[in-house]
């Protein structure tokens, strides 16, 4: 759990907290009002199952509502789809690839922390409960069951890489939300609801206490697992949830993307609001009964509610009536607990409850994939974008023979993705060469190759020989000499450019000569000297960015890079100048041998001249070992962290 901090901040002061009890959503509370007032309650229930079970705008089945009913609806859609002018789209794609990454362990908290959270504060939680029909006459907790499941969706829905576009599935998603809040607000005020005890339903405290247990809460909850997301990861996460805020009608004053704000604002909601109650309790046991239930199989389901307690802490779950432990599973958590503190003094990462946080929470996705809401036949939906990421650590795929840059990016992409989610530094390379690859795939469409069909051949080419080195090494094979030292520098205390620069010493003065000879035998290779150079020149053009990324891994760089910027982009590019020359010549060489076994003896040549340039990198003089060692041991983040500033990359726009 978080340490404790003050409730208090000046601008939200207890009765600053309790007056926003009294404020709804007007916007949205003003169309549901303005179509009861013209009696139209039929066309209002007609227009709630619209927008339950339908995820697109414009939608075509308002064409059925009468046309001043459909003028309300289709205006207040027109009118509320905009974004918020402080909306920055590049830190919307930073959040959406935290999930992407990690969005099993999310769900995951969002059953076992956030809800459960939300449900301590009693007099927003009388408003779901009733509004879930929570047990029917069977004593189930089906009908909640499925109310948890379109939260679910919704989250998924505001985290998905590009729902922010125009009309997109996030946008509709919040303007589908508020008004059936408005709806829920209008009808339970009409049942003897008492305001002054409770508020407004679904009242603006309620709205952003909610918004904090998606986005604070979270970060919270992946921190107790032992993942620290980088800064530029937390500010971005917390940005979308404030952009979600103000798209869901949240006031301006209760919105912040500030980590500590966001942190004292929830705290200062639940020292205020929260308690025991009825509706808490079983709307968590509802939590825990779907996933004992629905969502896990096997040992792990005696654990849902242990789970929840550790998320939660005993206070809450205490408050909650979570079960206390029994001796068999408080051993199992004690044990787990006790030896992963063991496990972070050696090695300063939480292995053991990230690992079982990680299968009970991947564990989850492919029954929530089959999970169908009967009563509304409507199954839950995850874009394939997630789950195609959401794989087992062990790598269930090998990279085919390819033919087209696209593939090349797309497997690159999955191969740094798969390294990272195994804490591996191998994934560097993967991340930079996709960034590289897109450049050249950019170039392509552009026009900017003399010979565009040549080069997507010499490019793809090239990227099937890392992608044999990477098959070969997936396979717990040797992989060629200079690949080998790359991949071995994964083991040892190397700092991020060891890494880089092995890997990319391996694919340059090995792989490209060859490659350079093999597409083009036969042919005159004077014909691609010009979009060779201008490829060498695409590369170059990145020393900026890399350098930055690098600079954010080892601060200390980051904040003498201006110092010393053109000298150090100088030496780079004159370090990667002379690799190409070497590797152009060896290419020609090997393009005018004819022989068989002079090639052999040509490709063994290169393969030990290359192999010994890359332990030169990842093993350089005492000294320089010397001088490094610090360096190592002061990057920022894991390897997996590490991985995700250079993919990061991938998101800006590759050429201007």
């Amino acid at each position: 759990m978080p340490p404790p901090l003050p409730t208090e901040l000046p601008r939200w002061t207890d009765e600053f907290l309790w007056s926003k009890r009294a404020i709804g959503d007007p916007l949205a509370d003003e169309v549901i009002a303005t179509l009861l007032n013209e009696n139209q309650k039929g066309e209002v229930d007609q227009i709630f199952q619209m927008l339950v079970r339908n995820r697109q705008f414009p939608n075509p089945a308002f064409d059925a509502l009468p046309d001043p009913v459909k003028r309300i609806v289709e205006g207040y859609f027109v009118h509320t789809r905009q974004l918020p002018g402080y909306a920055e789209p590049f830190k919307l794609m930073i959040a959406a690839d935290v999930f992407k990454q990690h969005g099993p362990k999310m769900l995951l908290i969002l059953l076992c922390k956030s809800l459960p959270l939300c449900y301590t504060c009693w007099r927003g939680a009388k408003v779901l409960y009733q509004t879930g029909r929570l047990r029917v006459h069977d004593g189930s907790l089906d009908a909640f069951s499925r109310r948890l499941m379109e939260t679910a969706q919704f989250v998924v829905d505001m985290l998905t890489q590009n729902n922010f576009e125009q009309d997109g599935t996030a946008i509709v998603a919040t303007q589908k939300v508020r008004l059936m809040h408005a709806i829920i607000r209008y009808f339970a005020q009409q049942r003897n609801w008492d305001k002054d005890l409770y508020g407004i339903p679904i009242n603006q405290q309620d709205l952003v206490g909610t918004l904090l247990s998606f986005g604070v809460v979270i970060i919270d909850g992946l921190d107790q697992l032992g993942i620290s997301l980088t800064p530029e990861e937390r500010e971005a996460y917390l940005h979308l949830w404030r952009v979600v805020g103000a798209m869901m009608g949240i006031d301006d004053d209760l919105l912040s993307e500030d980590e500590t704000e966001c942190r004292l604002l929830m705290n200062a909601i639940l020292a205020q609001q929260s308690g025991p109650s009825t509706e808490g309790s079983e709307l968590t046991e509802a939590c825990i009964d779907l996933m004992r239930n629905r969502l896990i199989v096997g040992p792990l389901q005696r654990l849902s509610p242990s789970f929840v307690r550790f998320f939660v802490g005993d206070t809450y779950a205490d408050m909650l009536n979570v079960a206390p432990n029994d001796d068999d599973n408080s051993f199992a958590m004690d044990a787990i607990q006790w030896f992963d503190r063991r496990v972070r003094n050696f090695d300063n990462h939480s292995l053991l409850i990230a690992a079982l946080g990680r299968a009970f929470s991947h564990g989850m996705i492919g029954r929530i994939l089959t999970y169908t809401n009967a009563a509304k036949s409507e199954q839950f939906y995850l874009p394939s974008a997630l789950t195609d990421s959401w794989e087992d650590l062990a790598a269930d795929f090998r990279i085919p023979p390819l033919e087209k840059i696209d593939d090349v990016i797309f497997y690159l992409d999955k191969v740094a993705r798969h390294f990272k989610a195994q804490n591996n530094p191998m994934g560097l390379f993967a991340a930079v060469y996709r960034v590289v690859t897109q450049r050249v795939a950019d170039g392509l469409k552009q026009g900017l190759f003399k010979n565009p069909v040549a080069m997507e051949r010499l490019d793809v080419g090239f990227g099937n020989r890392y992608f044999e080195a990477v098959n070969r090494y997936f396979d717990g094979q040797k992989a060629t000499a200079p690949w080998q030292v790359s991949f071995d520098a994964a083991r040892q205390p190397v700092i991020t450019n060891q890494h880089l620069f092995s890997a990319a010493n391996a694919h340059i003065t090995f792989d490209l000569p060859i490659v350079l000879a093999d597409v083009f035998r036969g042919q005159d290779l004077a014909v691609v000297v010009d979009d060779f150079a201008l490829m060498n020149q695409l590369f170059d053009d990145m020393y900026d960015q890399m350098n930055d990324n690098v600079g954010r891994i080892f601060r200390p760089f980051g904040r003498v890079l201006h110092l010393i910027e053109d000298r150090f982009k100088n030496l780079e590019r004159s370090m990667m100048k002379q690799n190409r020359a070497y590797a152009w010549q060896v290419s020609t060489e090997l393009h005018q041998t004819e022989n068989e076994a002079d090639r052999r003896a040509i490709v063994a040549r290169i393969e030990a001249h290359s192999a010994a340039l890359g332990l030169k990198v990842v093993h350089p003089p005492l000294l320089v070992r010397w001088l490094l060692k610090p360096i190592a041991e002061k990057e920022f983040g894991t390897p997996a962290q590490k991985v995700d500033v250079m993919l990061r990359t991938a998101l800006l726009p590759s050429i201007r």
